[in-house]
Parts: structure tokens; C-alpha cells; sequence
């Protein structure tokens, strides 16, 4: 009898785990079909708030200096749009010629293949006669390799009215969180009873806020470097239009691994294009992969610390669940976004073990 009851315990309790656990795996279904069907909402509100995480030390330091906060804002704002379209303005035209050149790369490239393919079908010839040598795969691979450029310029023209909405309101919703967000943290530290709970509040906040802008400030001073790096290196070399790569290696290092792959595939093109030696084109991307090994392996730890390390596998996971929720720019804030939640999670009561496992 008290086998039965100590066997029936035991199912009761294996299938309350059982019931918890597809419990959680819902909840967690849940909040990323969230994410993923209100992106429109959920971006901007993100977007802002790293936009204002990376401008509240400069707000806070003209507010010393007695300029109002409202003032302070628009100012670190403006200066960031004005800023950043500039640079876009500097960029657009050479941007736009490499993408008139692509079909020109793609038919290169299909040329390369055909030469490829046909000394294959010599060989082919000779060993085994018999076969039909068409050089339809070699035209398959052509026309492959020329497609789909059309769909990706019609797509980019297509999102750009949108881009632009998303854009003035994440600059709207990012001087809302610099001029009104410490009211709102005053207010909830109000909701609490003892002073004891209010002091720990309020330390939490400050010290959330003051490290994730921290990280978020490094961060980027690391990758404009390493964009002023790749201009500057490129342009020894001779590769055409500089400044758009180190642009692009600022912008696509936000996204680690997978960001400096992509670009070293770009320059690779680059370098496809622009010279004929193997050694020559293979120096592009090259020059690229040693700035970036500098950057990611010795001045990122020195400059970050452990305490901002992160584990690559988990990294890598992490940035295709974002692309898969919202795209290229899930990719690019992934990483701000994963950093941002272990230290929100290392200051509240979690235990050491599931922190750890974020760590490299």
C-alpha cells in the first residue's frame, strides 16, 4: 500500500514537472512571437532607449553646466541626426555606384565560372566521352549567380518611407526618455513603503543606467575606431572609397562574428573588382581580418573587462533569434540588447549559476 502511494506521488510530481516545463517553453513561444509581431511598436521603443542610454552622459554633463535638460537633449539629439545624415550624405553617392556596379561583379563572376566550367568539361571530354558537355549547368550558374539584385534594390526602395517614419520616432521617443525619464524613476521609487526599499531602488537604477551606458558609450568609441582603422588602411592600400568600408565596419561590428564576416565578404569583392593577382585581392579582406582579430581579442577585453564578456556560442544563437524576429537590425542590437540584460539581471536576485551561463 505504501509502495502505491510513494509511485503515484512520484507520477503526480513528474507530471507537475512535465506541466511546468511546457509552461515555461509557452511562455517563452509567447514572448518571442510578441516581439515578433509587434516589432513596429517594440523596435523604436528599443532603439530609443539605447539611443538615449548612449546620449545621457553627455545630457547629464551640460545639465552641470546649467543648461536646461530639455535644451541639453535637443542638443545631443540634433547634433546626432545632423551628424550621422552628413555622414550619410558623404557615403550615399559612393554607396550607390557600388551598387550599380553589382551586375557588373555578377557577370565577372559568372565569366570566372564559365572559364571554370569549361576546363571541367575538357577534362570531362577526356575521361569520359561519352557524357553530353552543353554547358547548361555553366549557363544555370550564370544566371544564378546574375539574379536577384532587381528584388533587393526593389525591396530597399520600398522600405525606405518606412525606415524614415521609424526613424523620427525612435530621435521623438529618445528625447522623451532624456528629459522624462528620471521623473519617472522618481515616481516609482515613491511607490515604494521604507526608505530601506527606496535607497535600493534607486542605487539599482543608477547603477543599471550608469553601466549599460557605460557599455553602450565603449562600445561604440571601439567600433568608430575600428572604422577610422579600416579607412585608414584601406586607403594605403588603394581600394576605392575608403570611407564607405570603415563606415560599414563601424556599423556591422555592432554584430560580432557574423558583422566582420559579412564585410570581409564585401571587401573580398572589393578586391575582386579592383585587381587581378590572387594576392592582391586576398589583401583586402586581409588587412580587414587583422584589425578586427586586434580589435576583438586585445582591445575590446582590455577595454570592456570580464565583466562584459560574453560567450561566442551564446552570442551567435542570440543574434540569429534577433535577425529572425526583426531583421538586420535585430543582428546589429542584439548584442547591446544581451549585455543590457545581464546587468539588469545581475542586480536583481538571480542565482550566480544562471549568470554564468552568459559568460565566456
Amino acid at each position: 500500500m505504501t509502495s502505491d502511494k510513494v509511485t503515484s506521488a512520484q507520477k503526480r510530481y513528474s507530471l507537475h514537472l512535465a506541466s511546468t516545463m511546457a509552461m515555461k517553453i509557452l511562455v517563452v513561444l509567447a514572448i518571442g512571437y510578441t516581439f515578433y509581431f509587434c516589432r513596429s511598436l517594440l523596435l523604436p521603443l528599443l532603439l530609443a532607449g539605447l539611443v538615449a542610454l548612449f546620449s545621457s552622459p553627455a545630457v547629464r554633463l551640460m545639465t552641470r553646466i546649467k543648461i536646461p535638460k530639455p535644451l541639453a537633449a535637443a542638443l545631443v539629439l540634433s547634433f546626432l541626426v545632423f551628424g550621422s545624415g552628413y555622414g550619410i550624405s558623404l557615403l550615399y553617392e559612393p554607396a550607390s555606384q557600388w551598387v550599380e556596379r553589382l551586375p557588373l561583379i555578377s557577370h565577372k563572376l559568372a565569366d570566372h565560372v564559365d572559364d571554370v566550367t569549361d576546363s571541367i568539361n575538357s577534362i570531362k571530354d577526356v575521361v569520359l566521352p561519352s557524357q553530353d558537355t552543353s554547358g547548361s549547368d555553366a549557363d544555370s550558374v550564370s544566371t544564378a549567380v546574375g539574379s536577384g539584385i532587381v528584388p533587393l534594390l526593389s525591396f530597399i526602395a520600398q522600405a525606405t518611407v518606412m525606415a524614415l517614419v521609424q526613424l523620427a520616432a525612435v530621435v521623438m521617443l529618445a528625447y522623451f526618455f532624456l528629459v522624462f525619464g528620471d521623473t519617472l524613476m522618481r515616481k516609482l521609487v515613491r511607490l515604494k513603503s521604507s526608505l530601506h526599499e527606496k535607497k535600493n531602488l534607486v542605487q539599482m537604477f543608477q547603477t543599471i543606467r550608469d553601466d549599460i551606458s557605460r557599455y553602450v558609450l565603449l562600445v561604440s568609441v571601439i567600433n568608430i575606431s575600428l572604422g577610422v582603422a579600416t579607412t585608414i588602411v584601406l586607403s594605403i592600400i588603394g581600394v576605392a572609397d575608403p570611407l564607405l568600408w570603415g563606415a560599414l565596419a563601424t556599423v556591422l561590428n555592432f554584430a560580432p562574428y557574423i558583422g566582420p564576416l559579412m564585410l570581409m565578404v564585401l571587401l573580398a569583392a572589393v578586391g575582386y573588382t579592383e585587381y587581378q593577382q590572387l594576392g592582391d585581392i586576398l589583401l583586402v579582406p586581409g588587412a580587414f581580418l587583422i584589425l578586427n582579430i586586434i580589435e576583438s581579442q586585445l582591445i575590446t577585453p582590455l577595454v570592456l573587462g570580464q565583466r562584459f564578456n560574453m560567450n561566442p556560442l551564446l552570442v551567435v544563437v542570440w543574434m540569429f533569434i534577433w535577425g529572425w524576429i526583426w531583421g538586420a537590425v535585430g543582428v546589429l542590437i542584439a548584442i547591446p540588447l544581451l549585455v543590457c540584460l545581464k546587468i539588469f539581471l545581475s542586480h536583481l536576485e538571480i542565482p550566480p549559476k544562471w549568470l554564468a551561463l552568459l559568460e565566456a
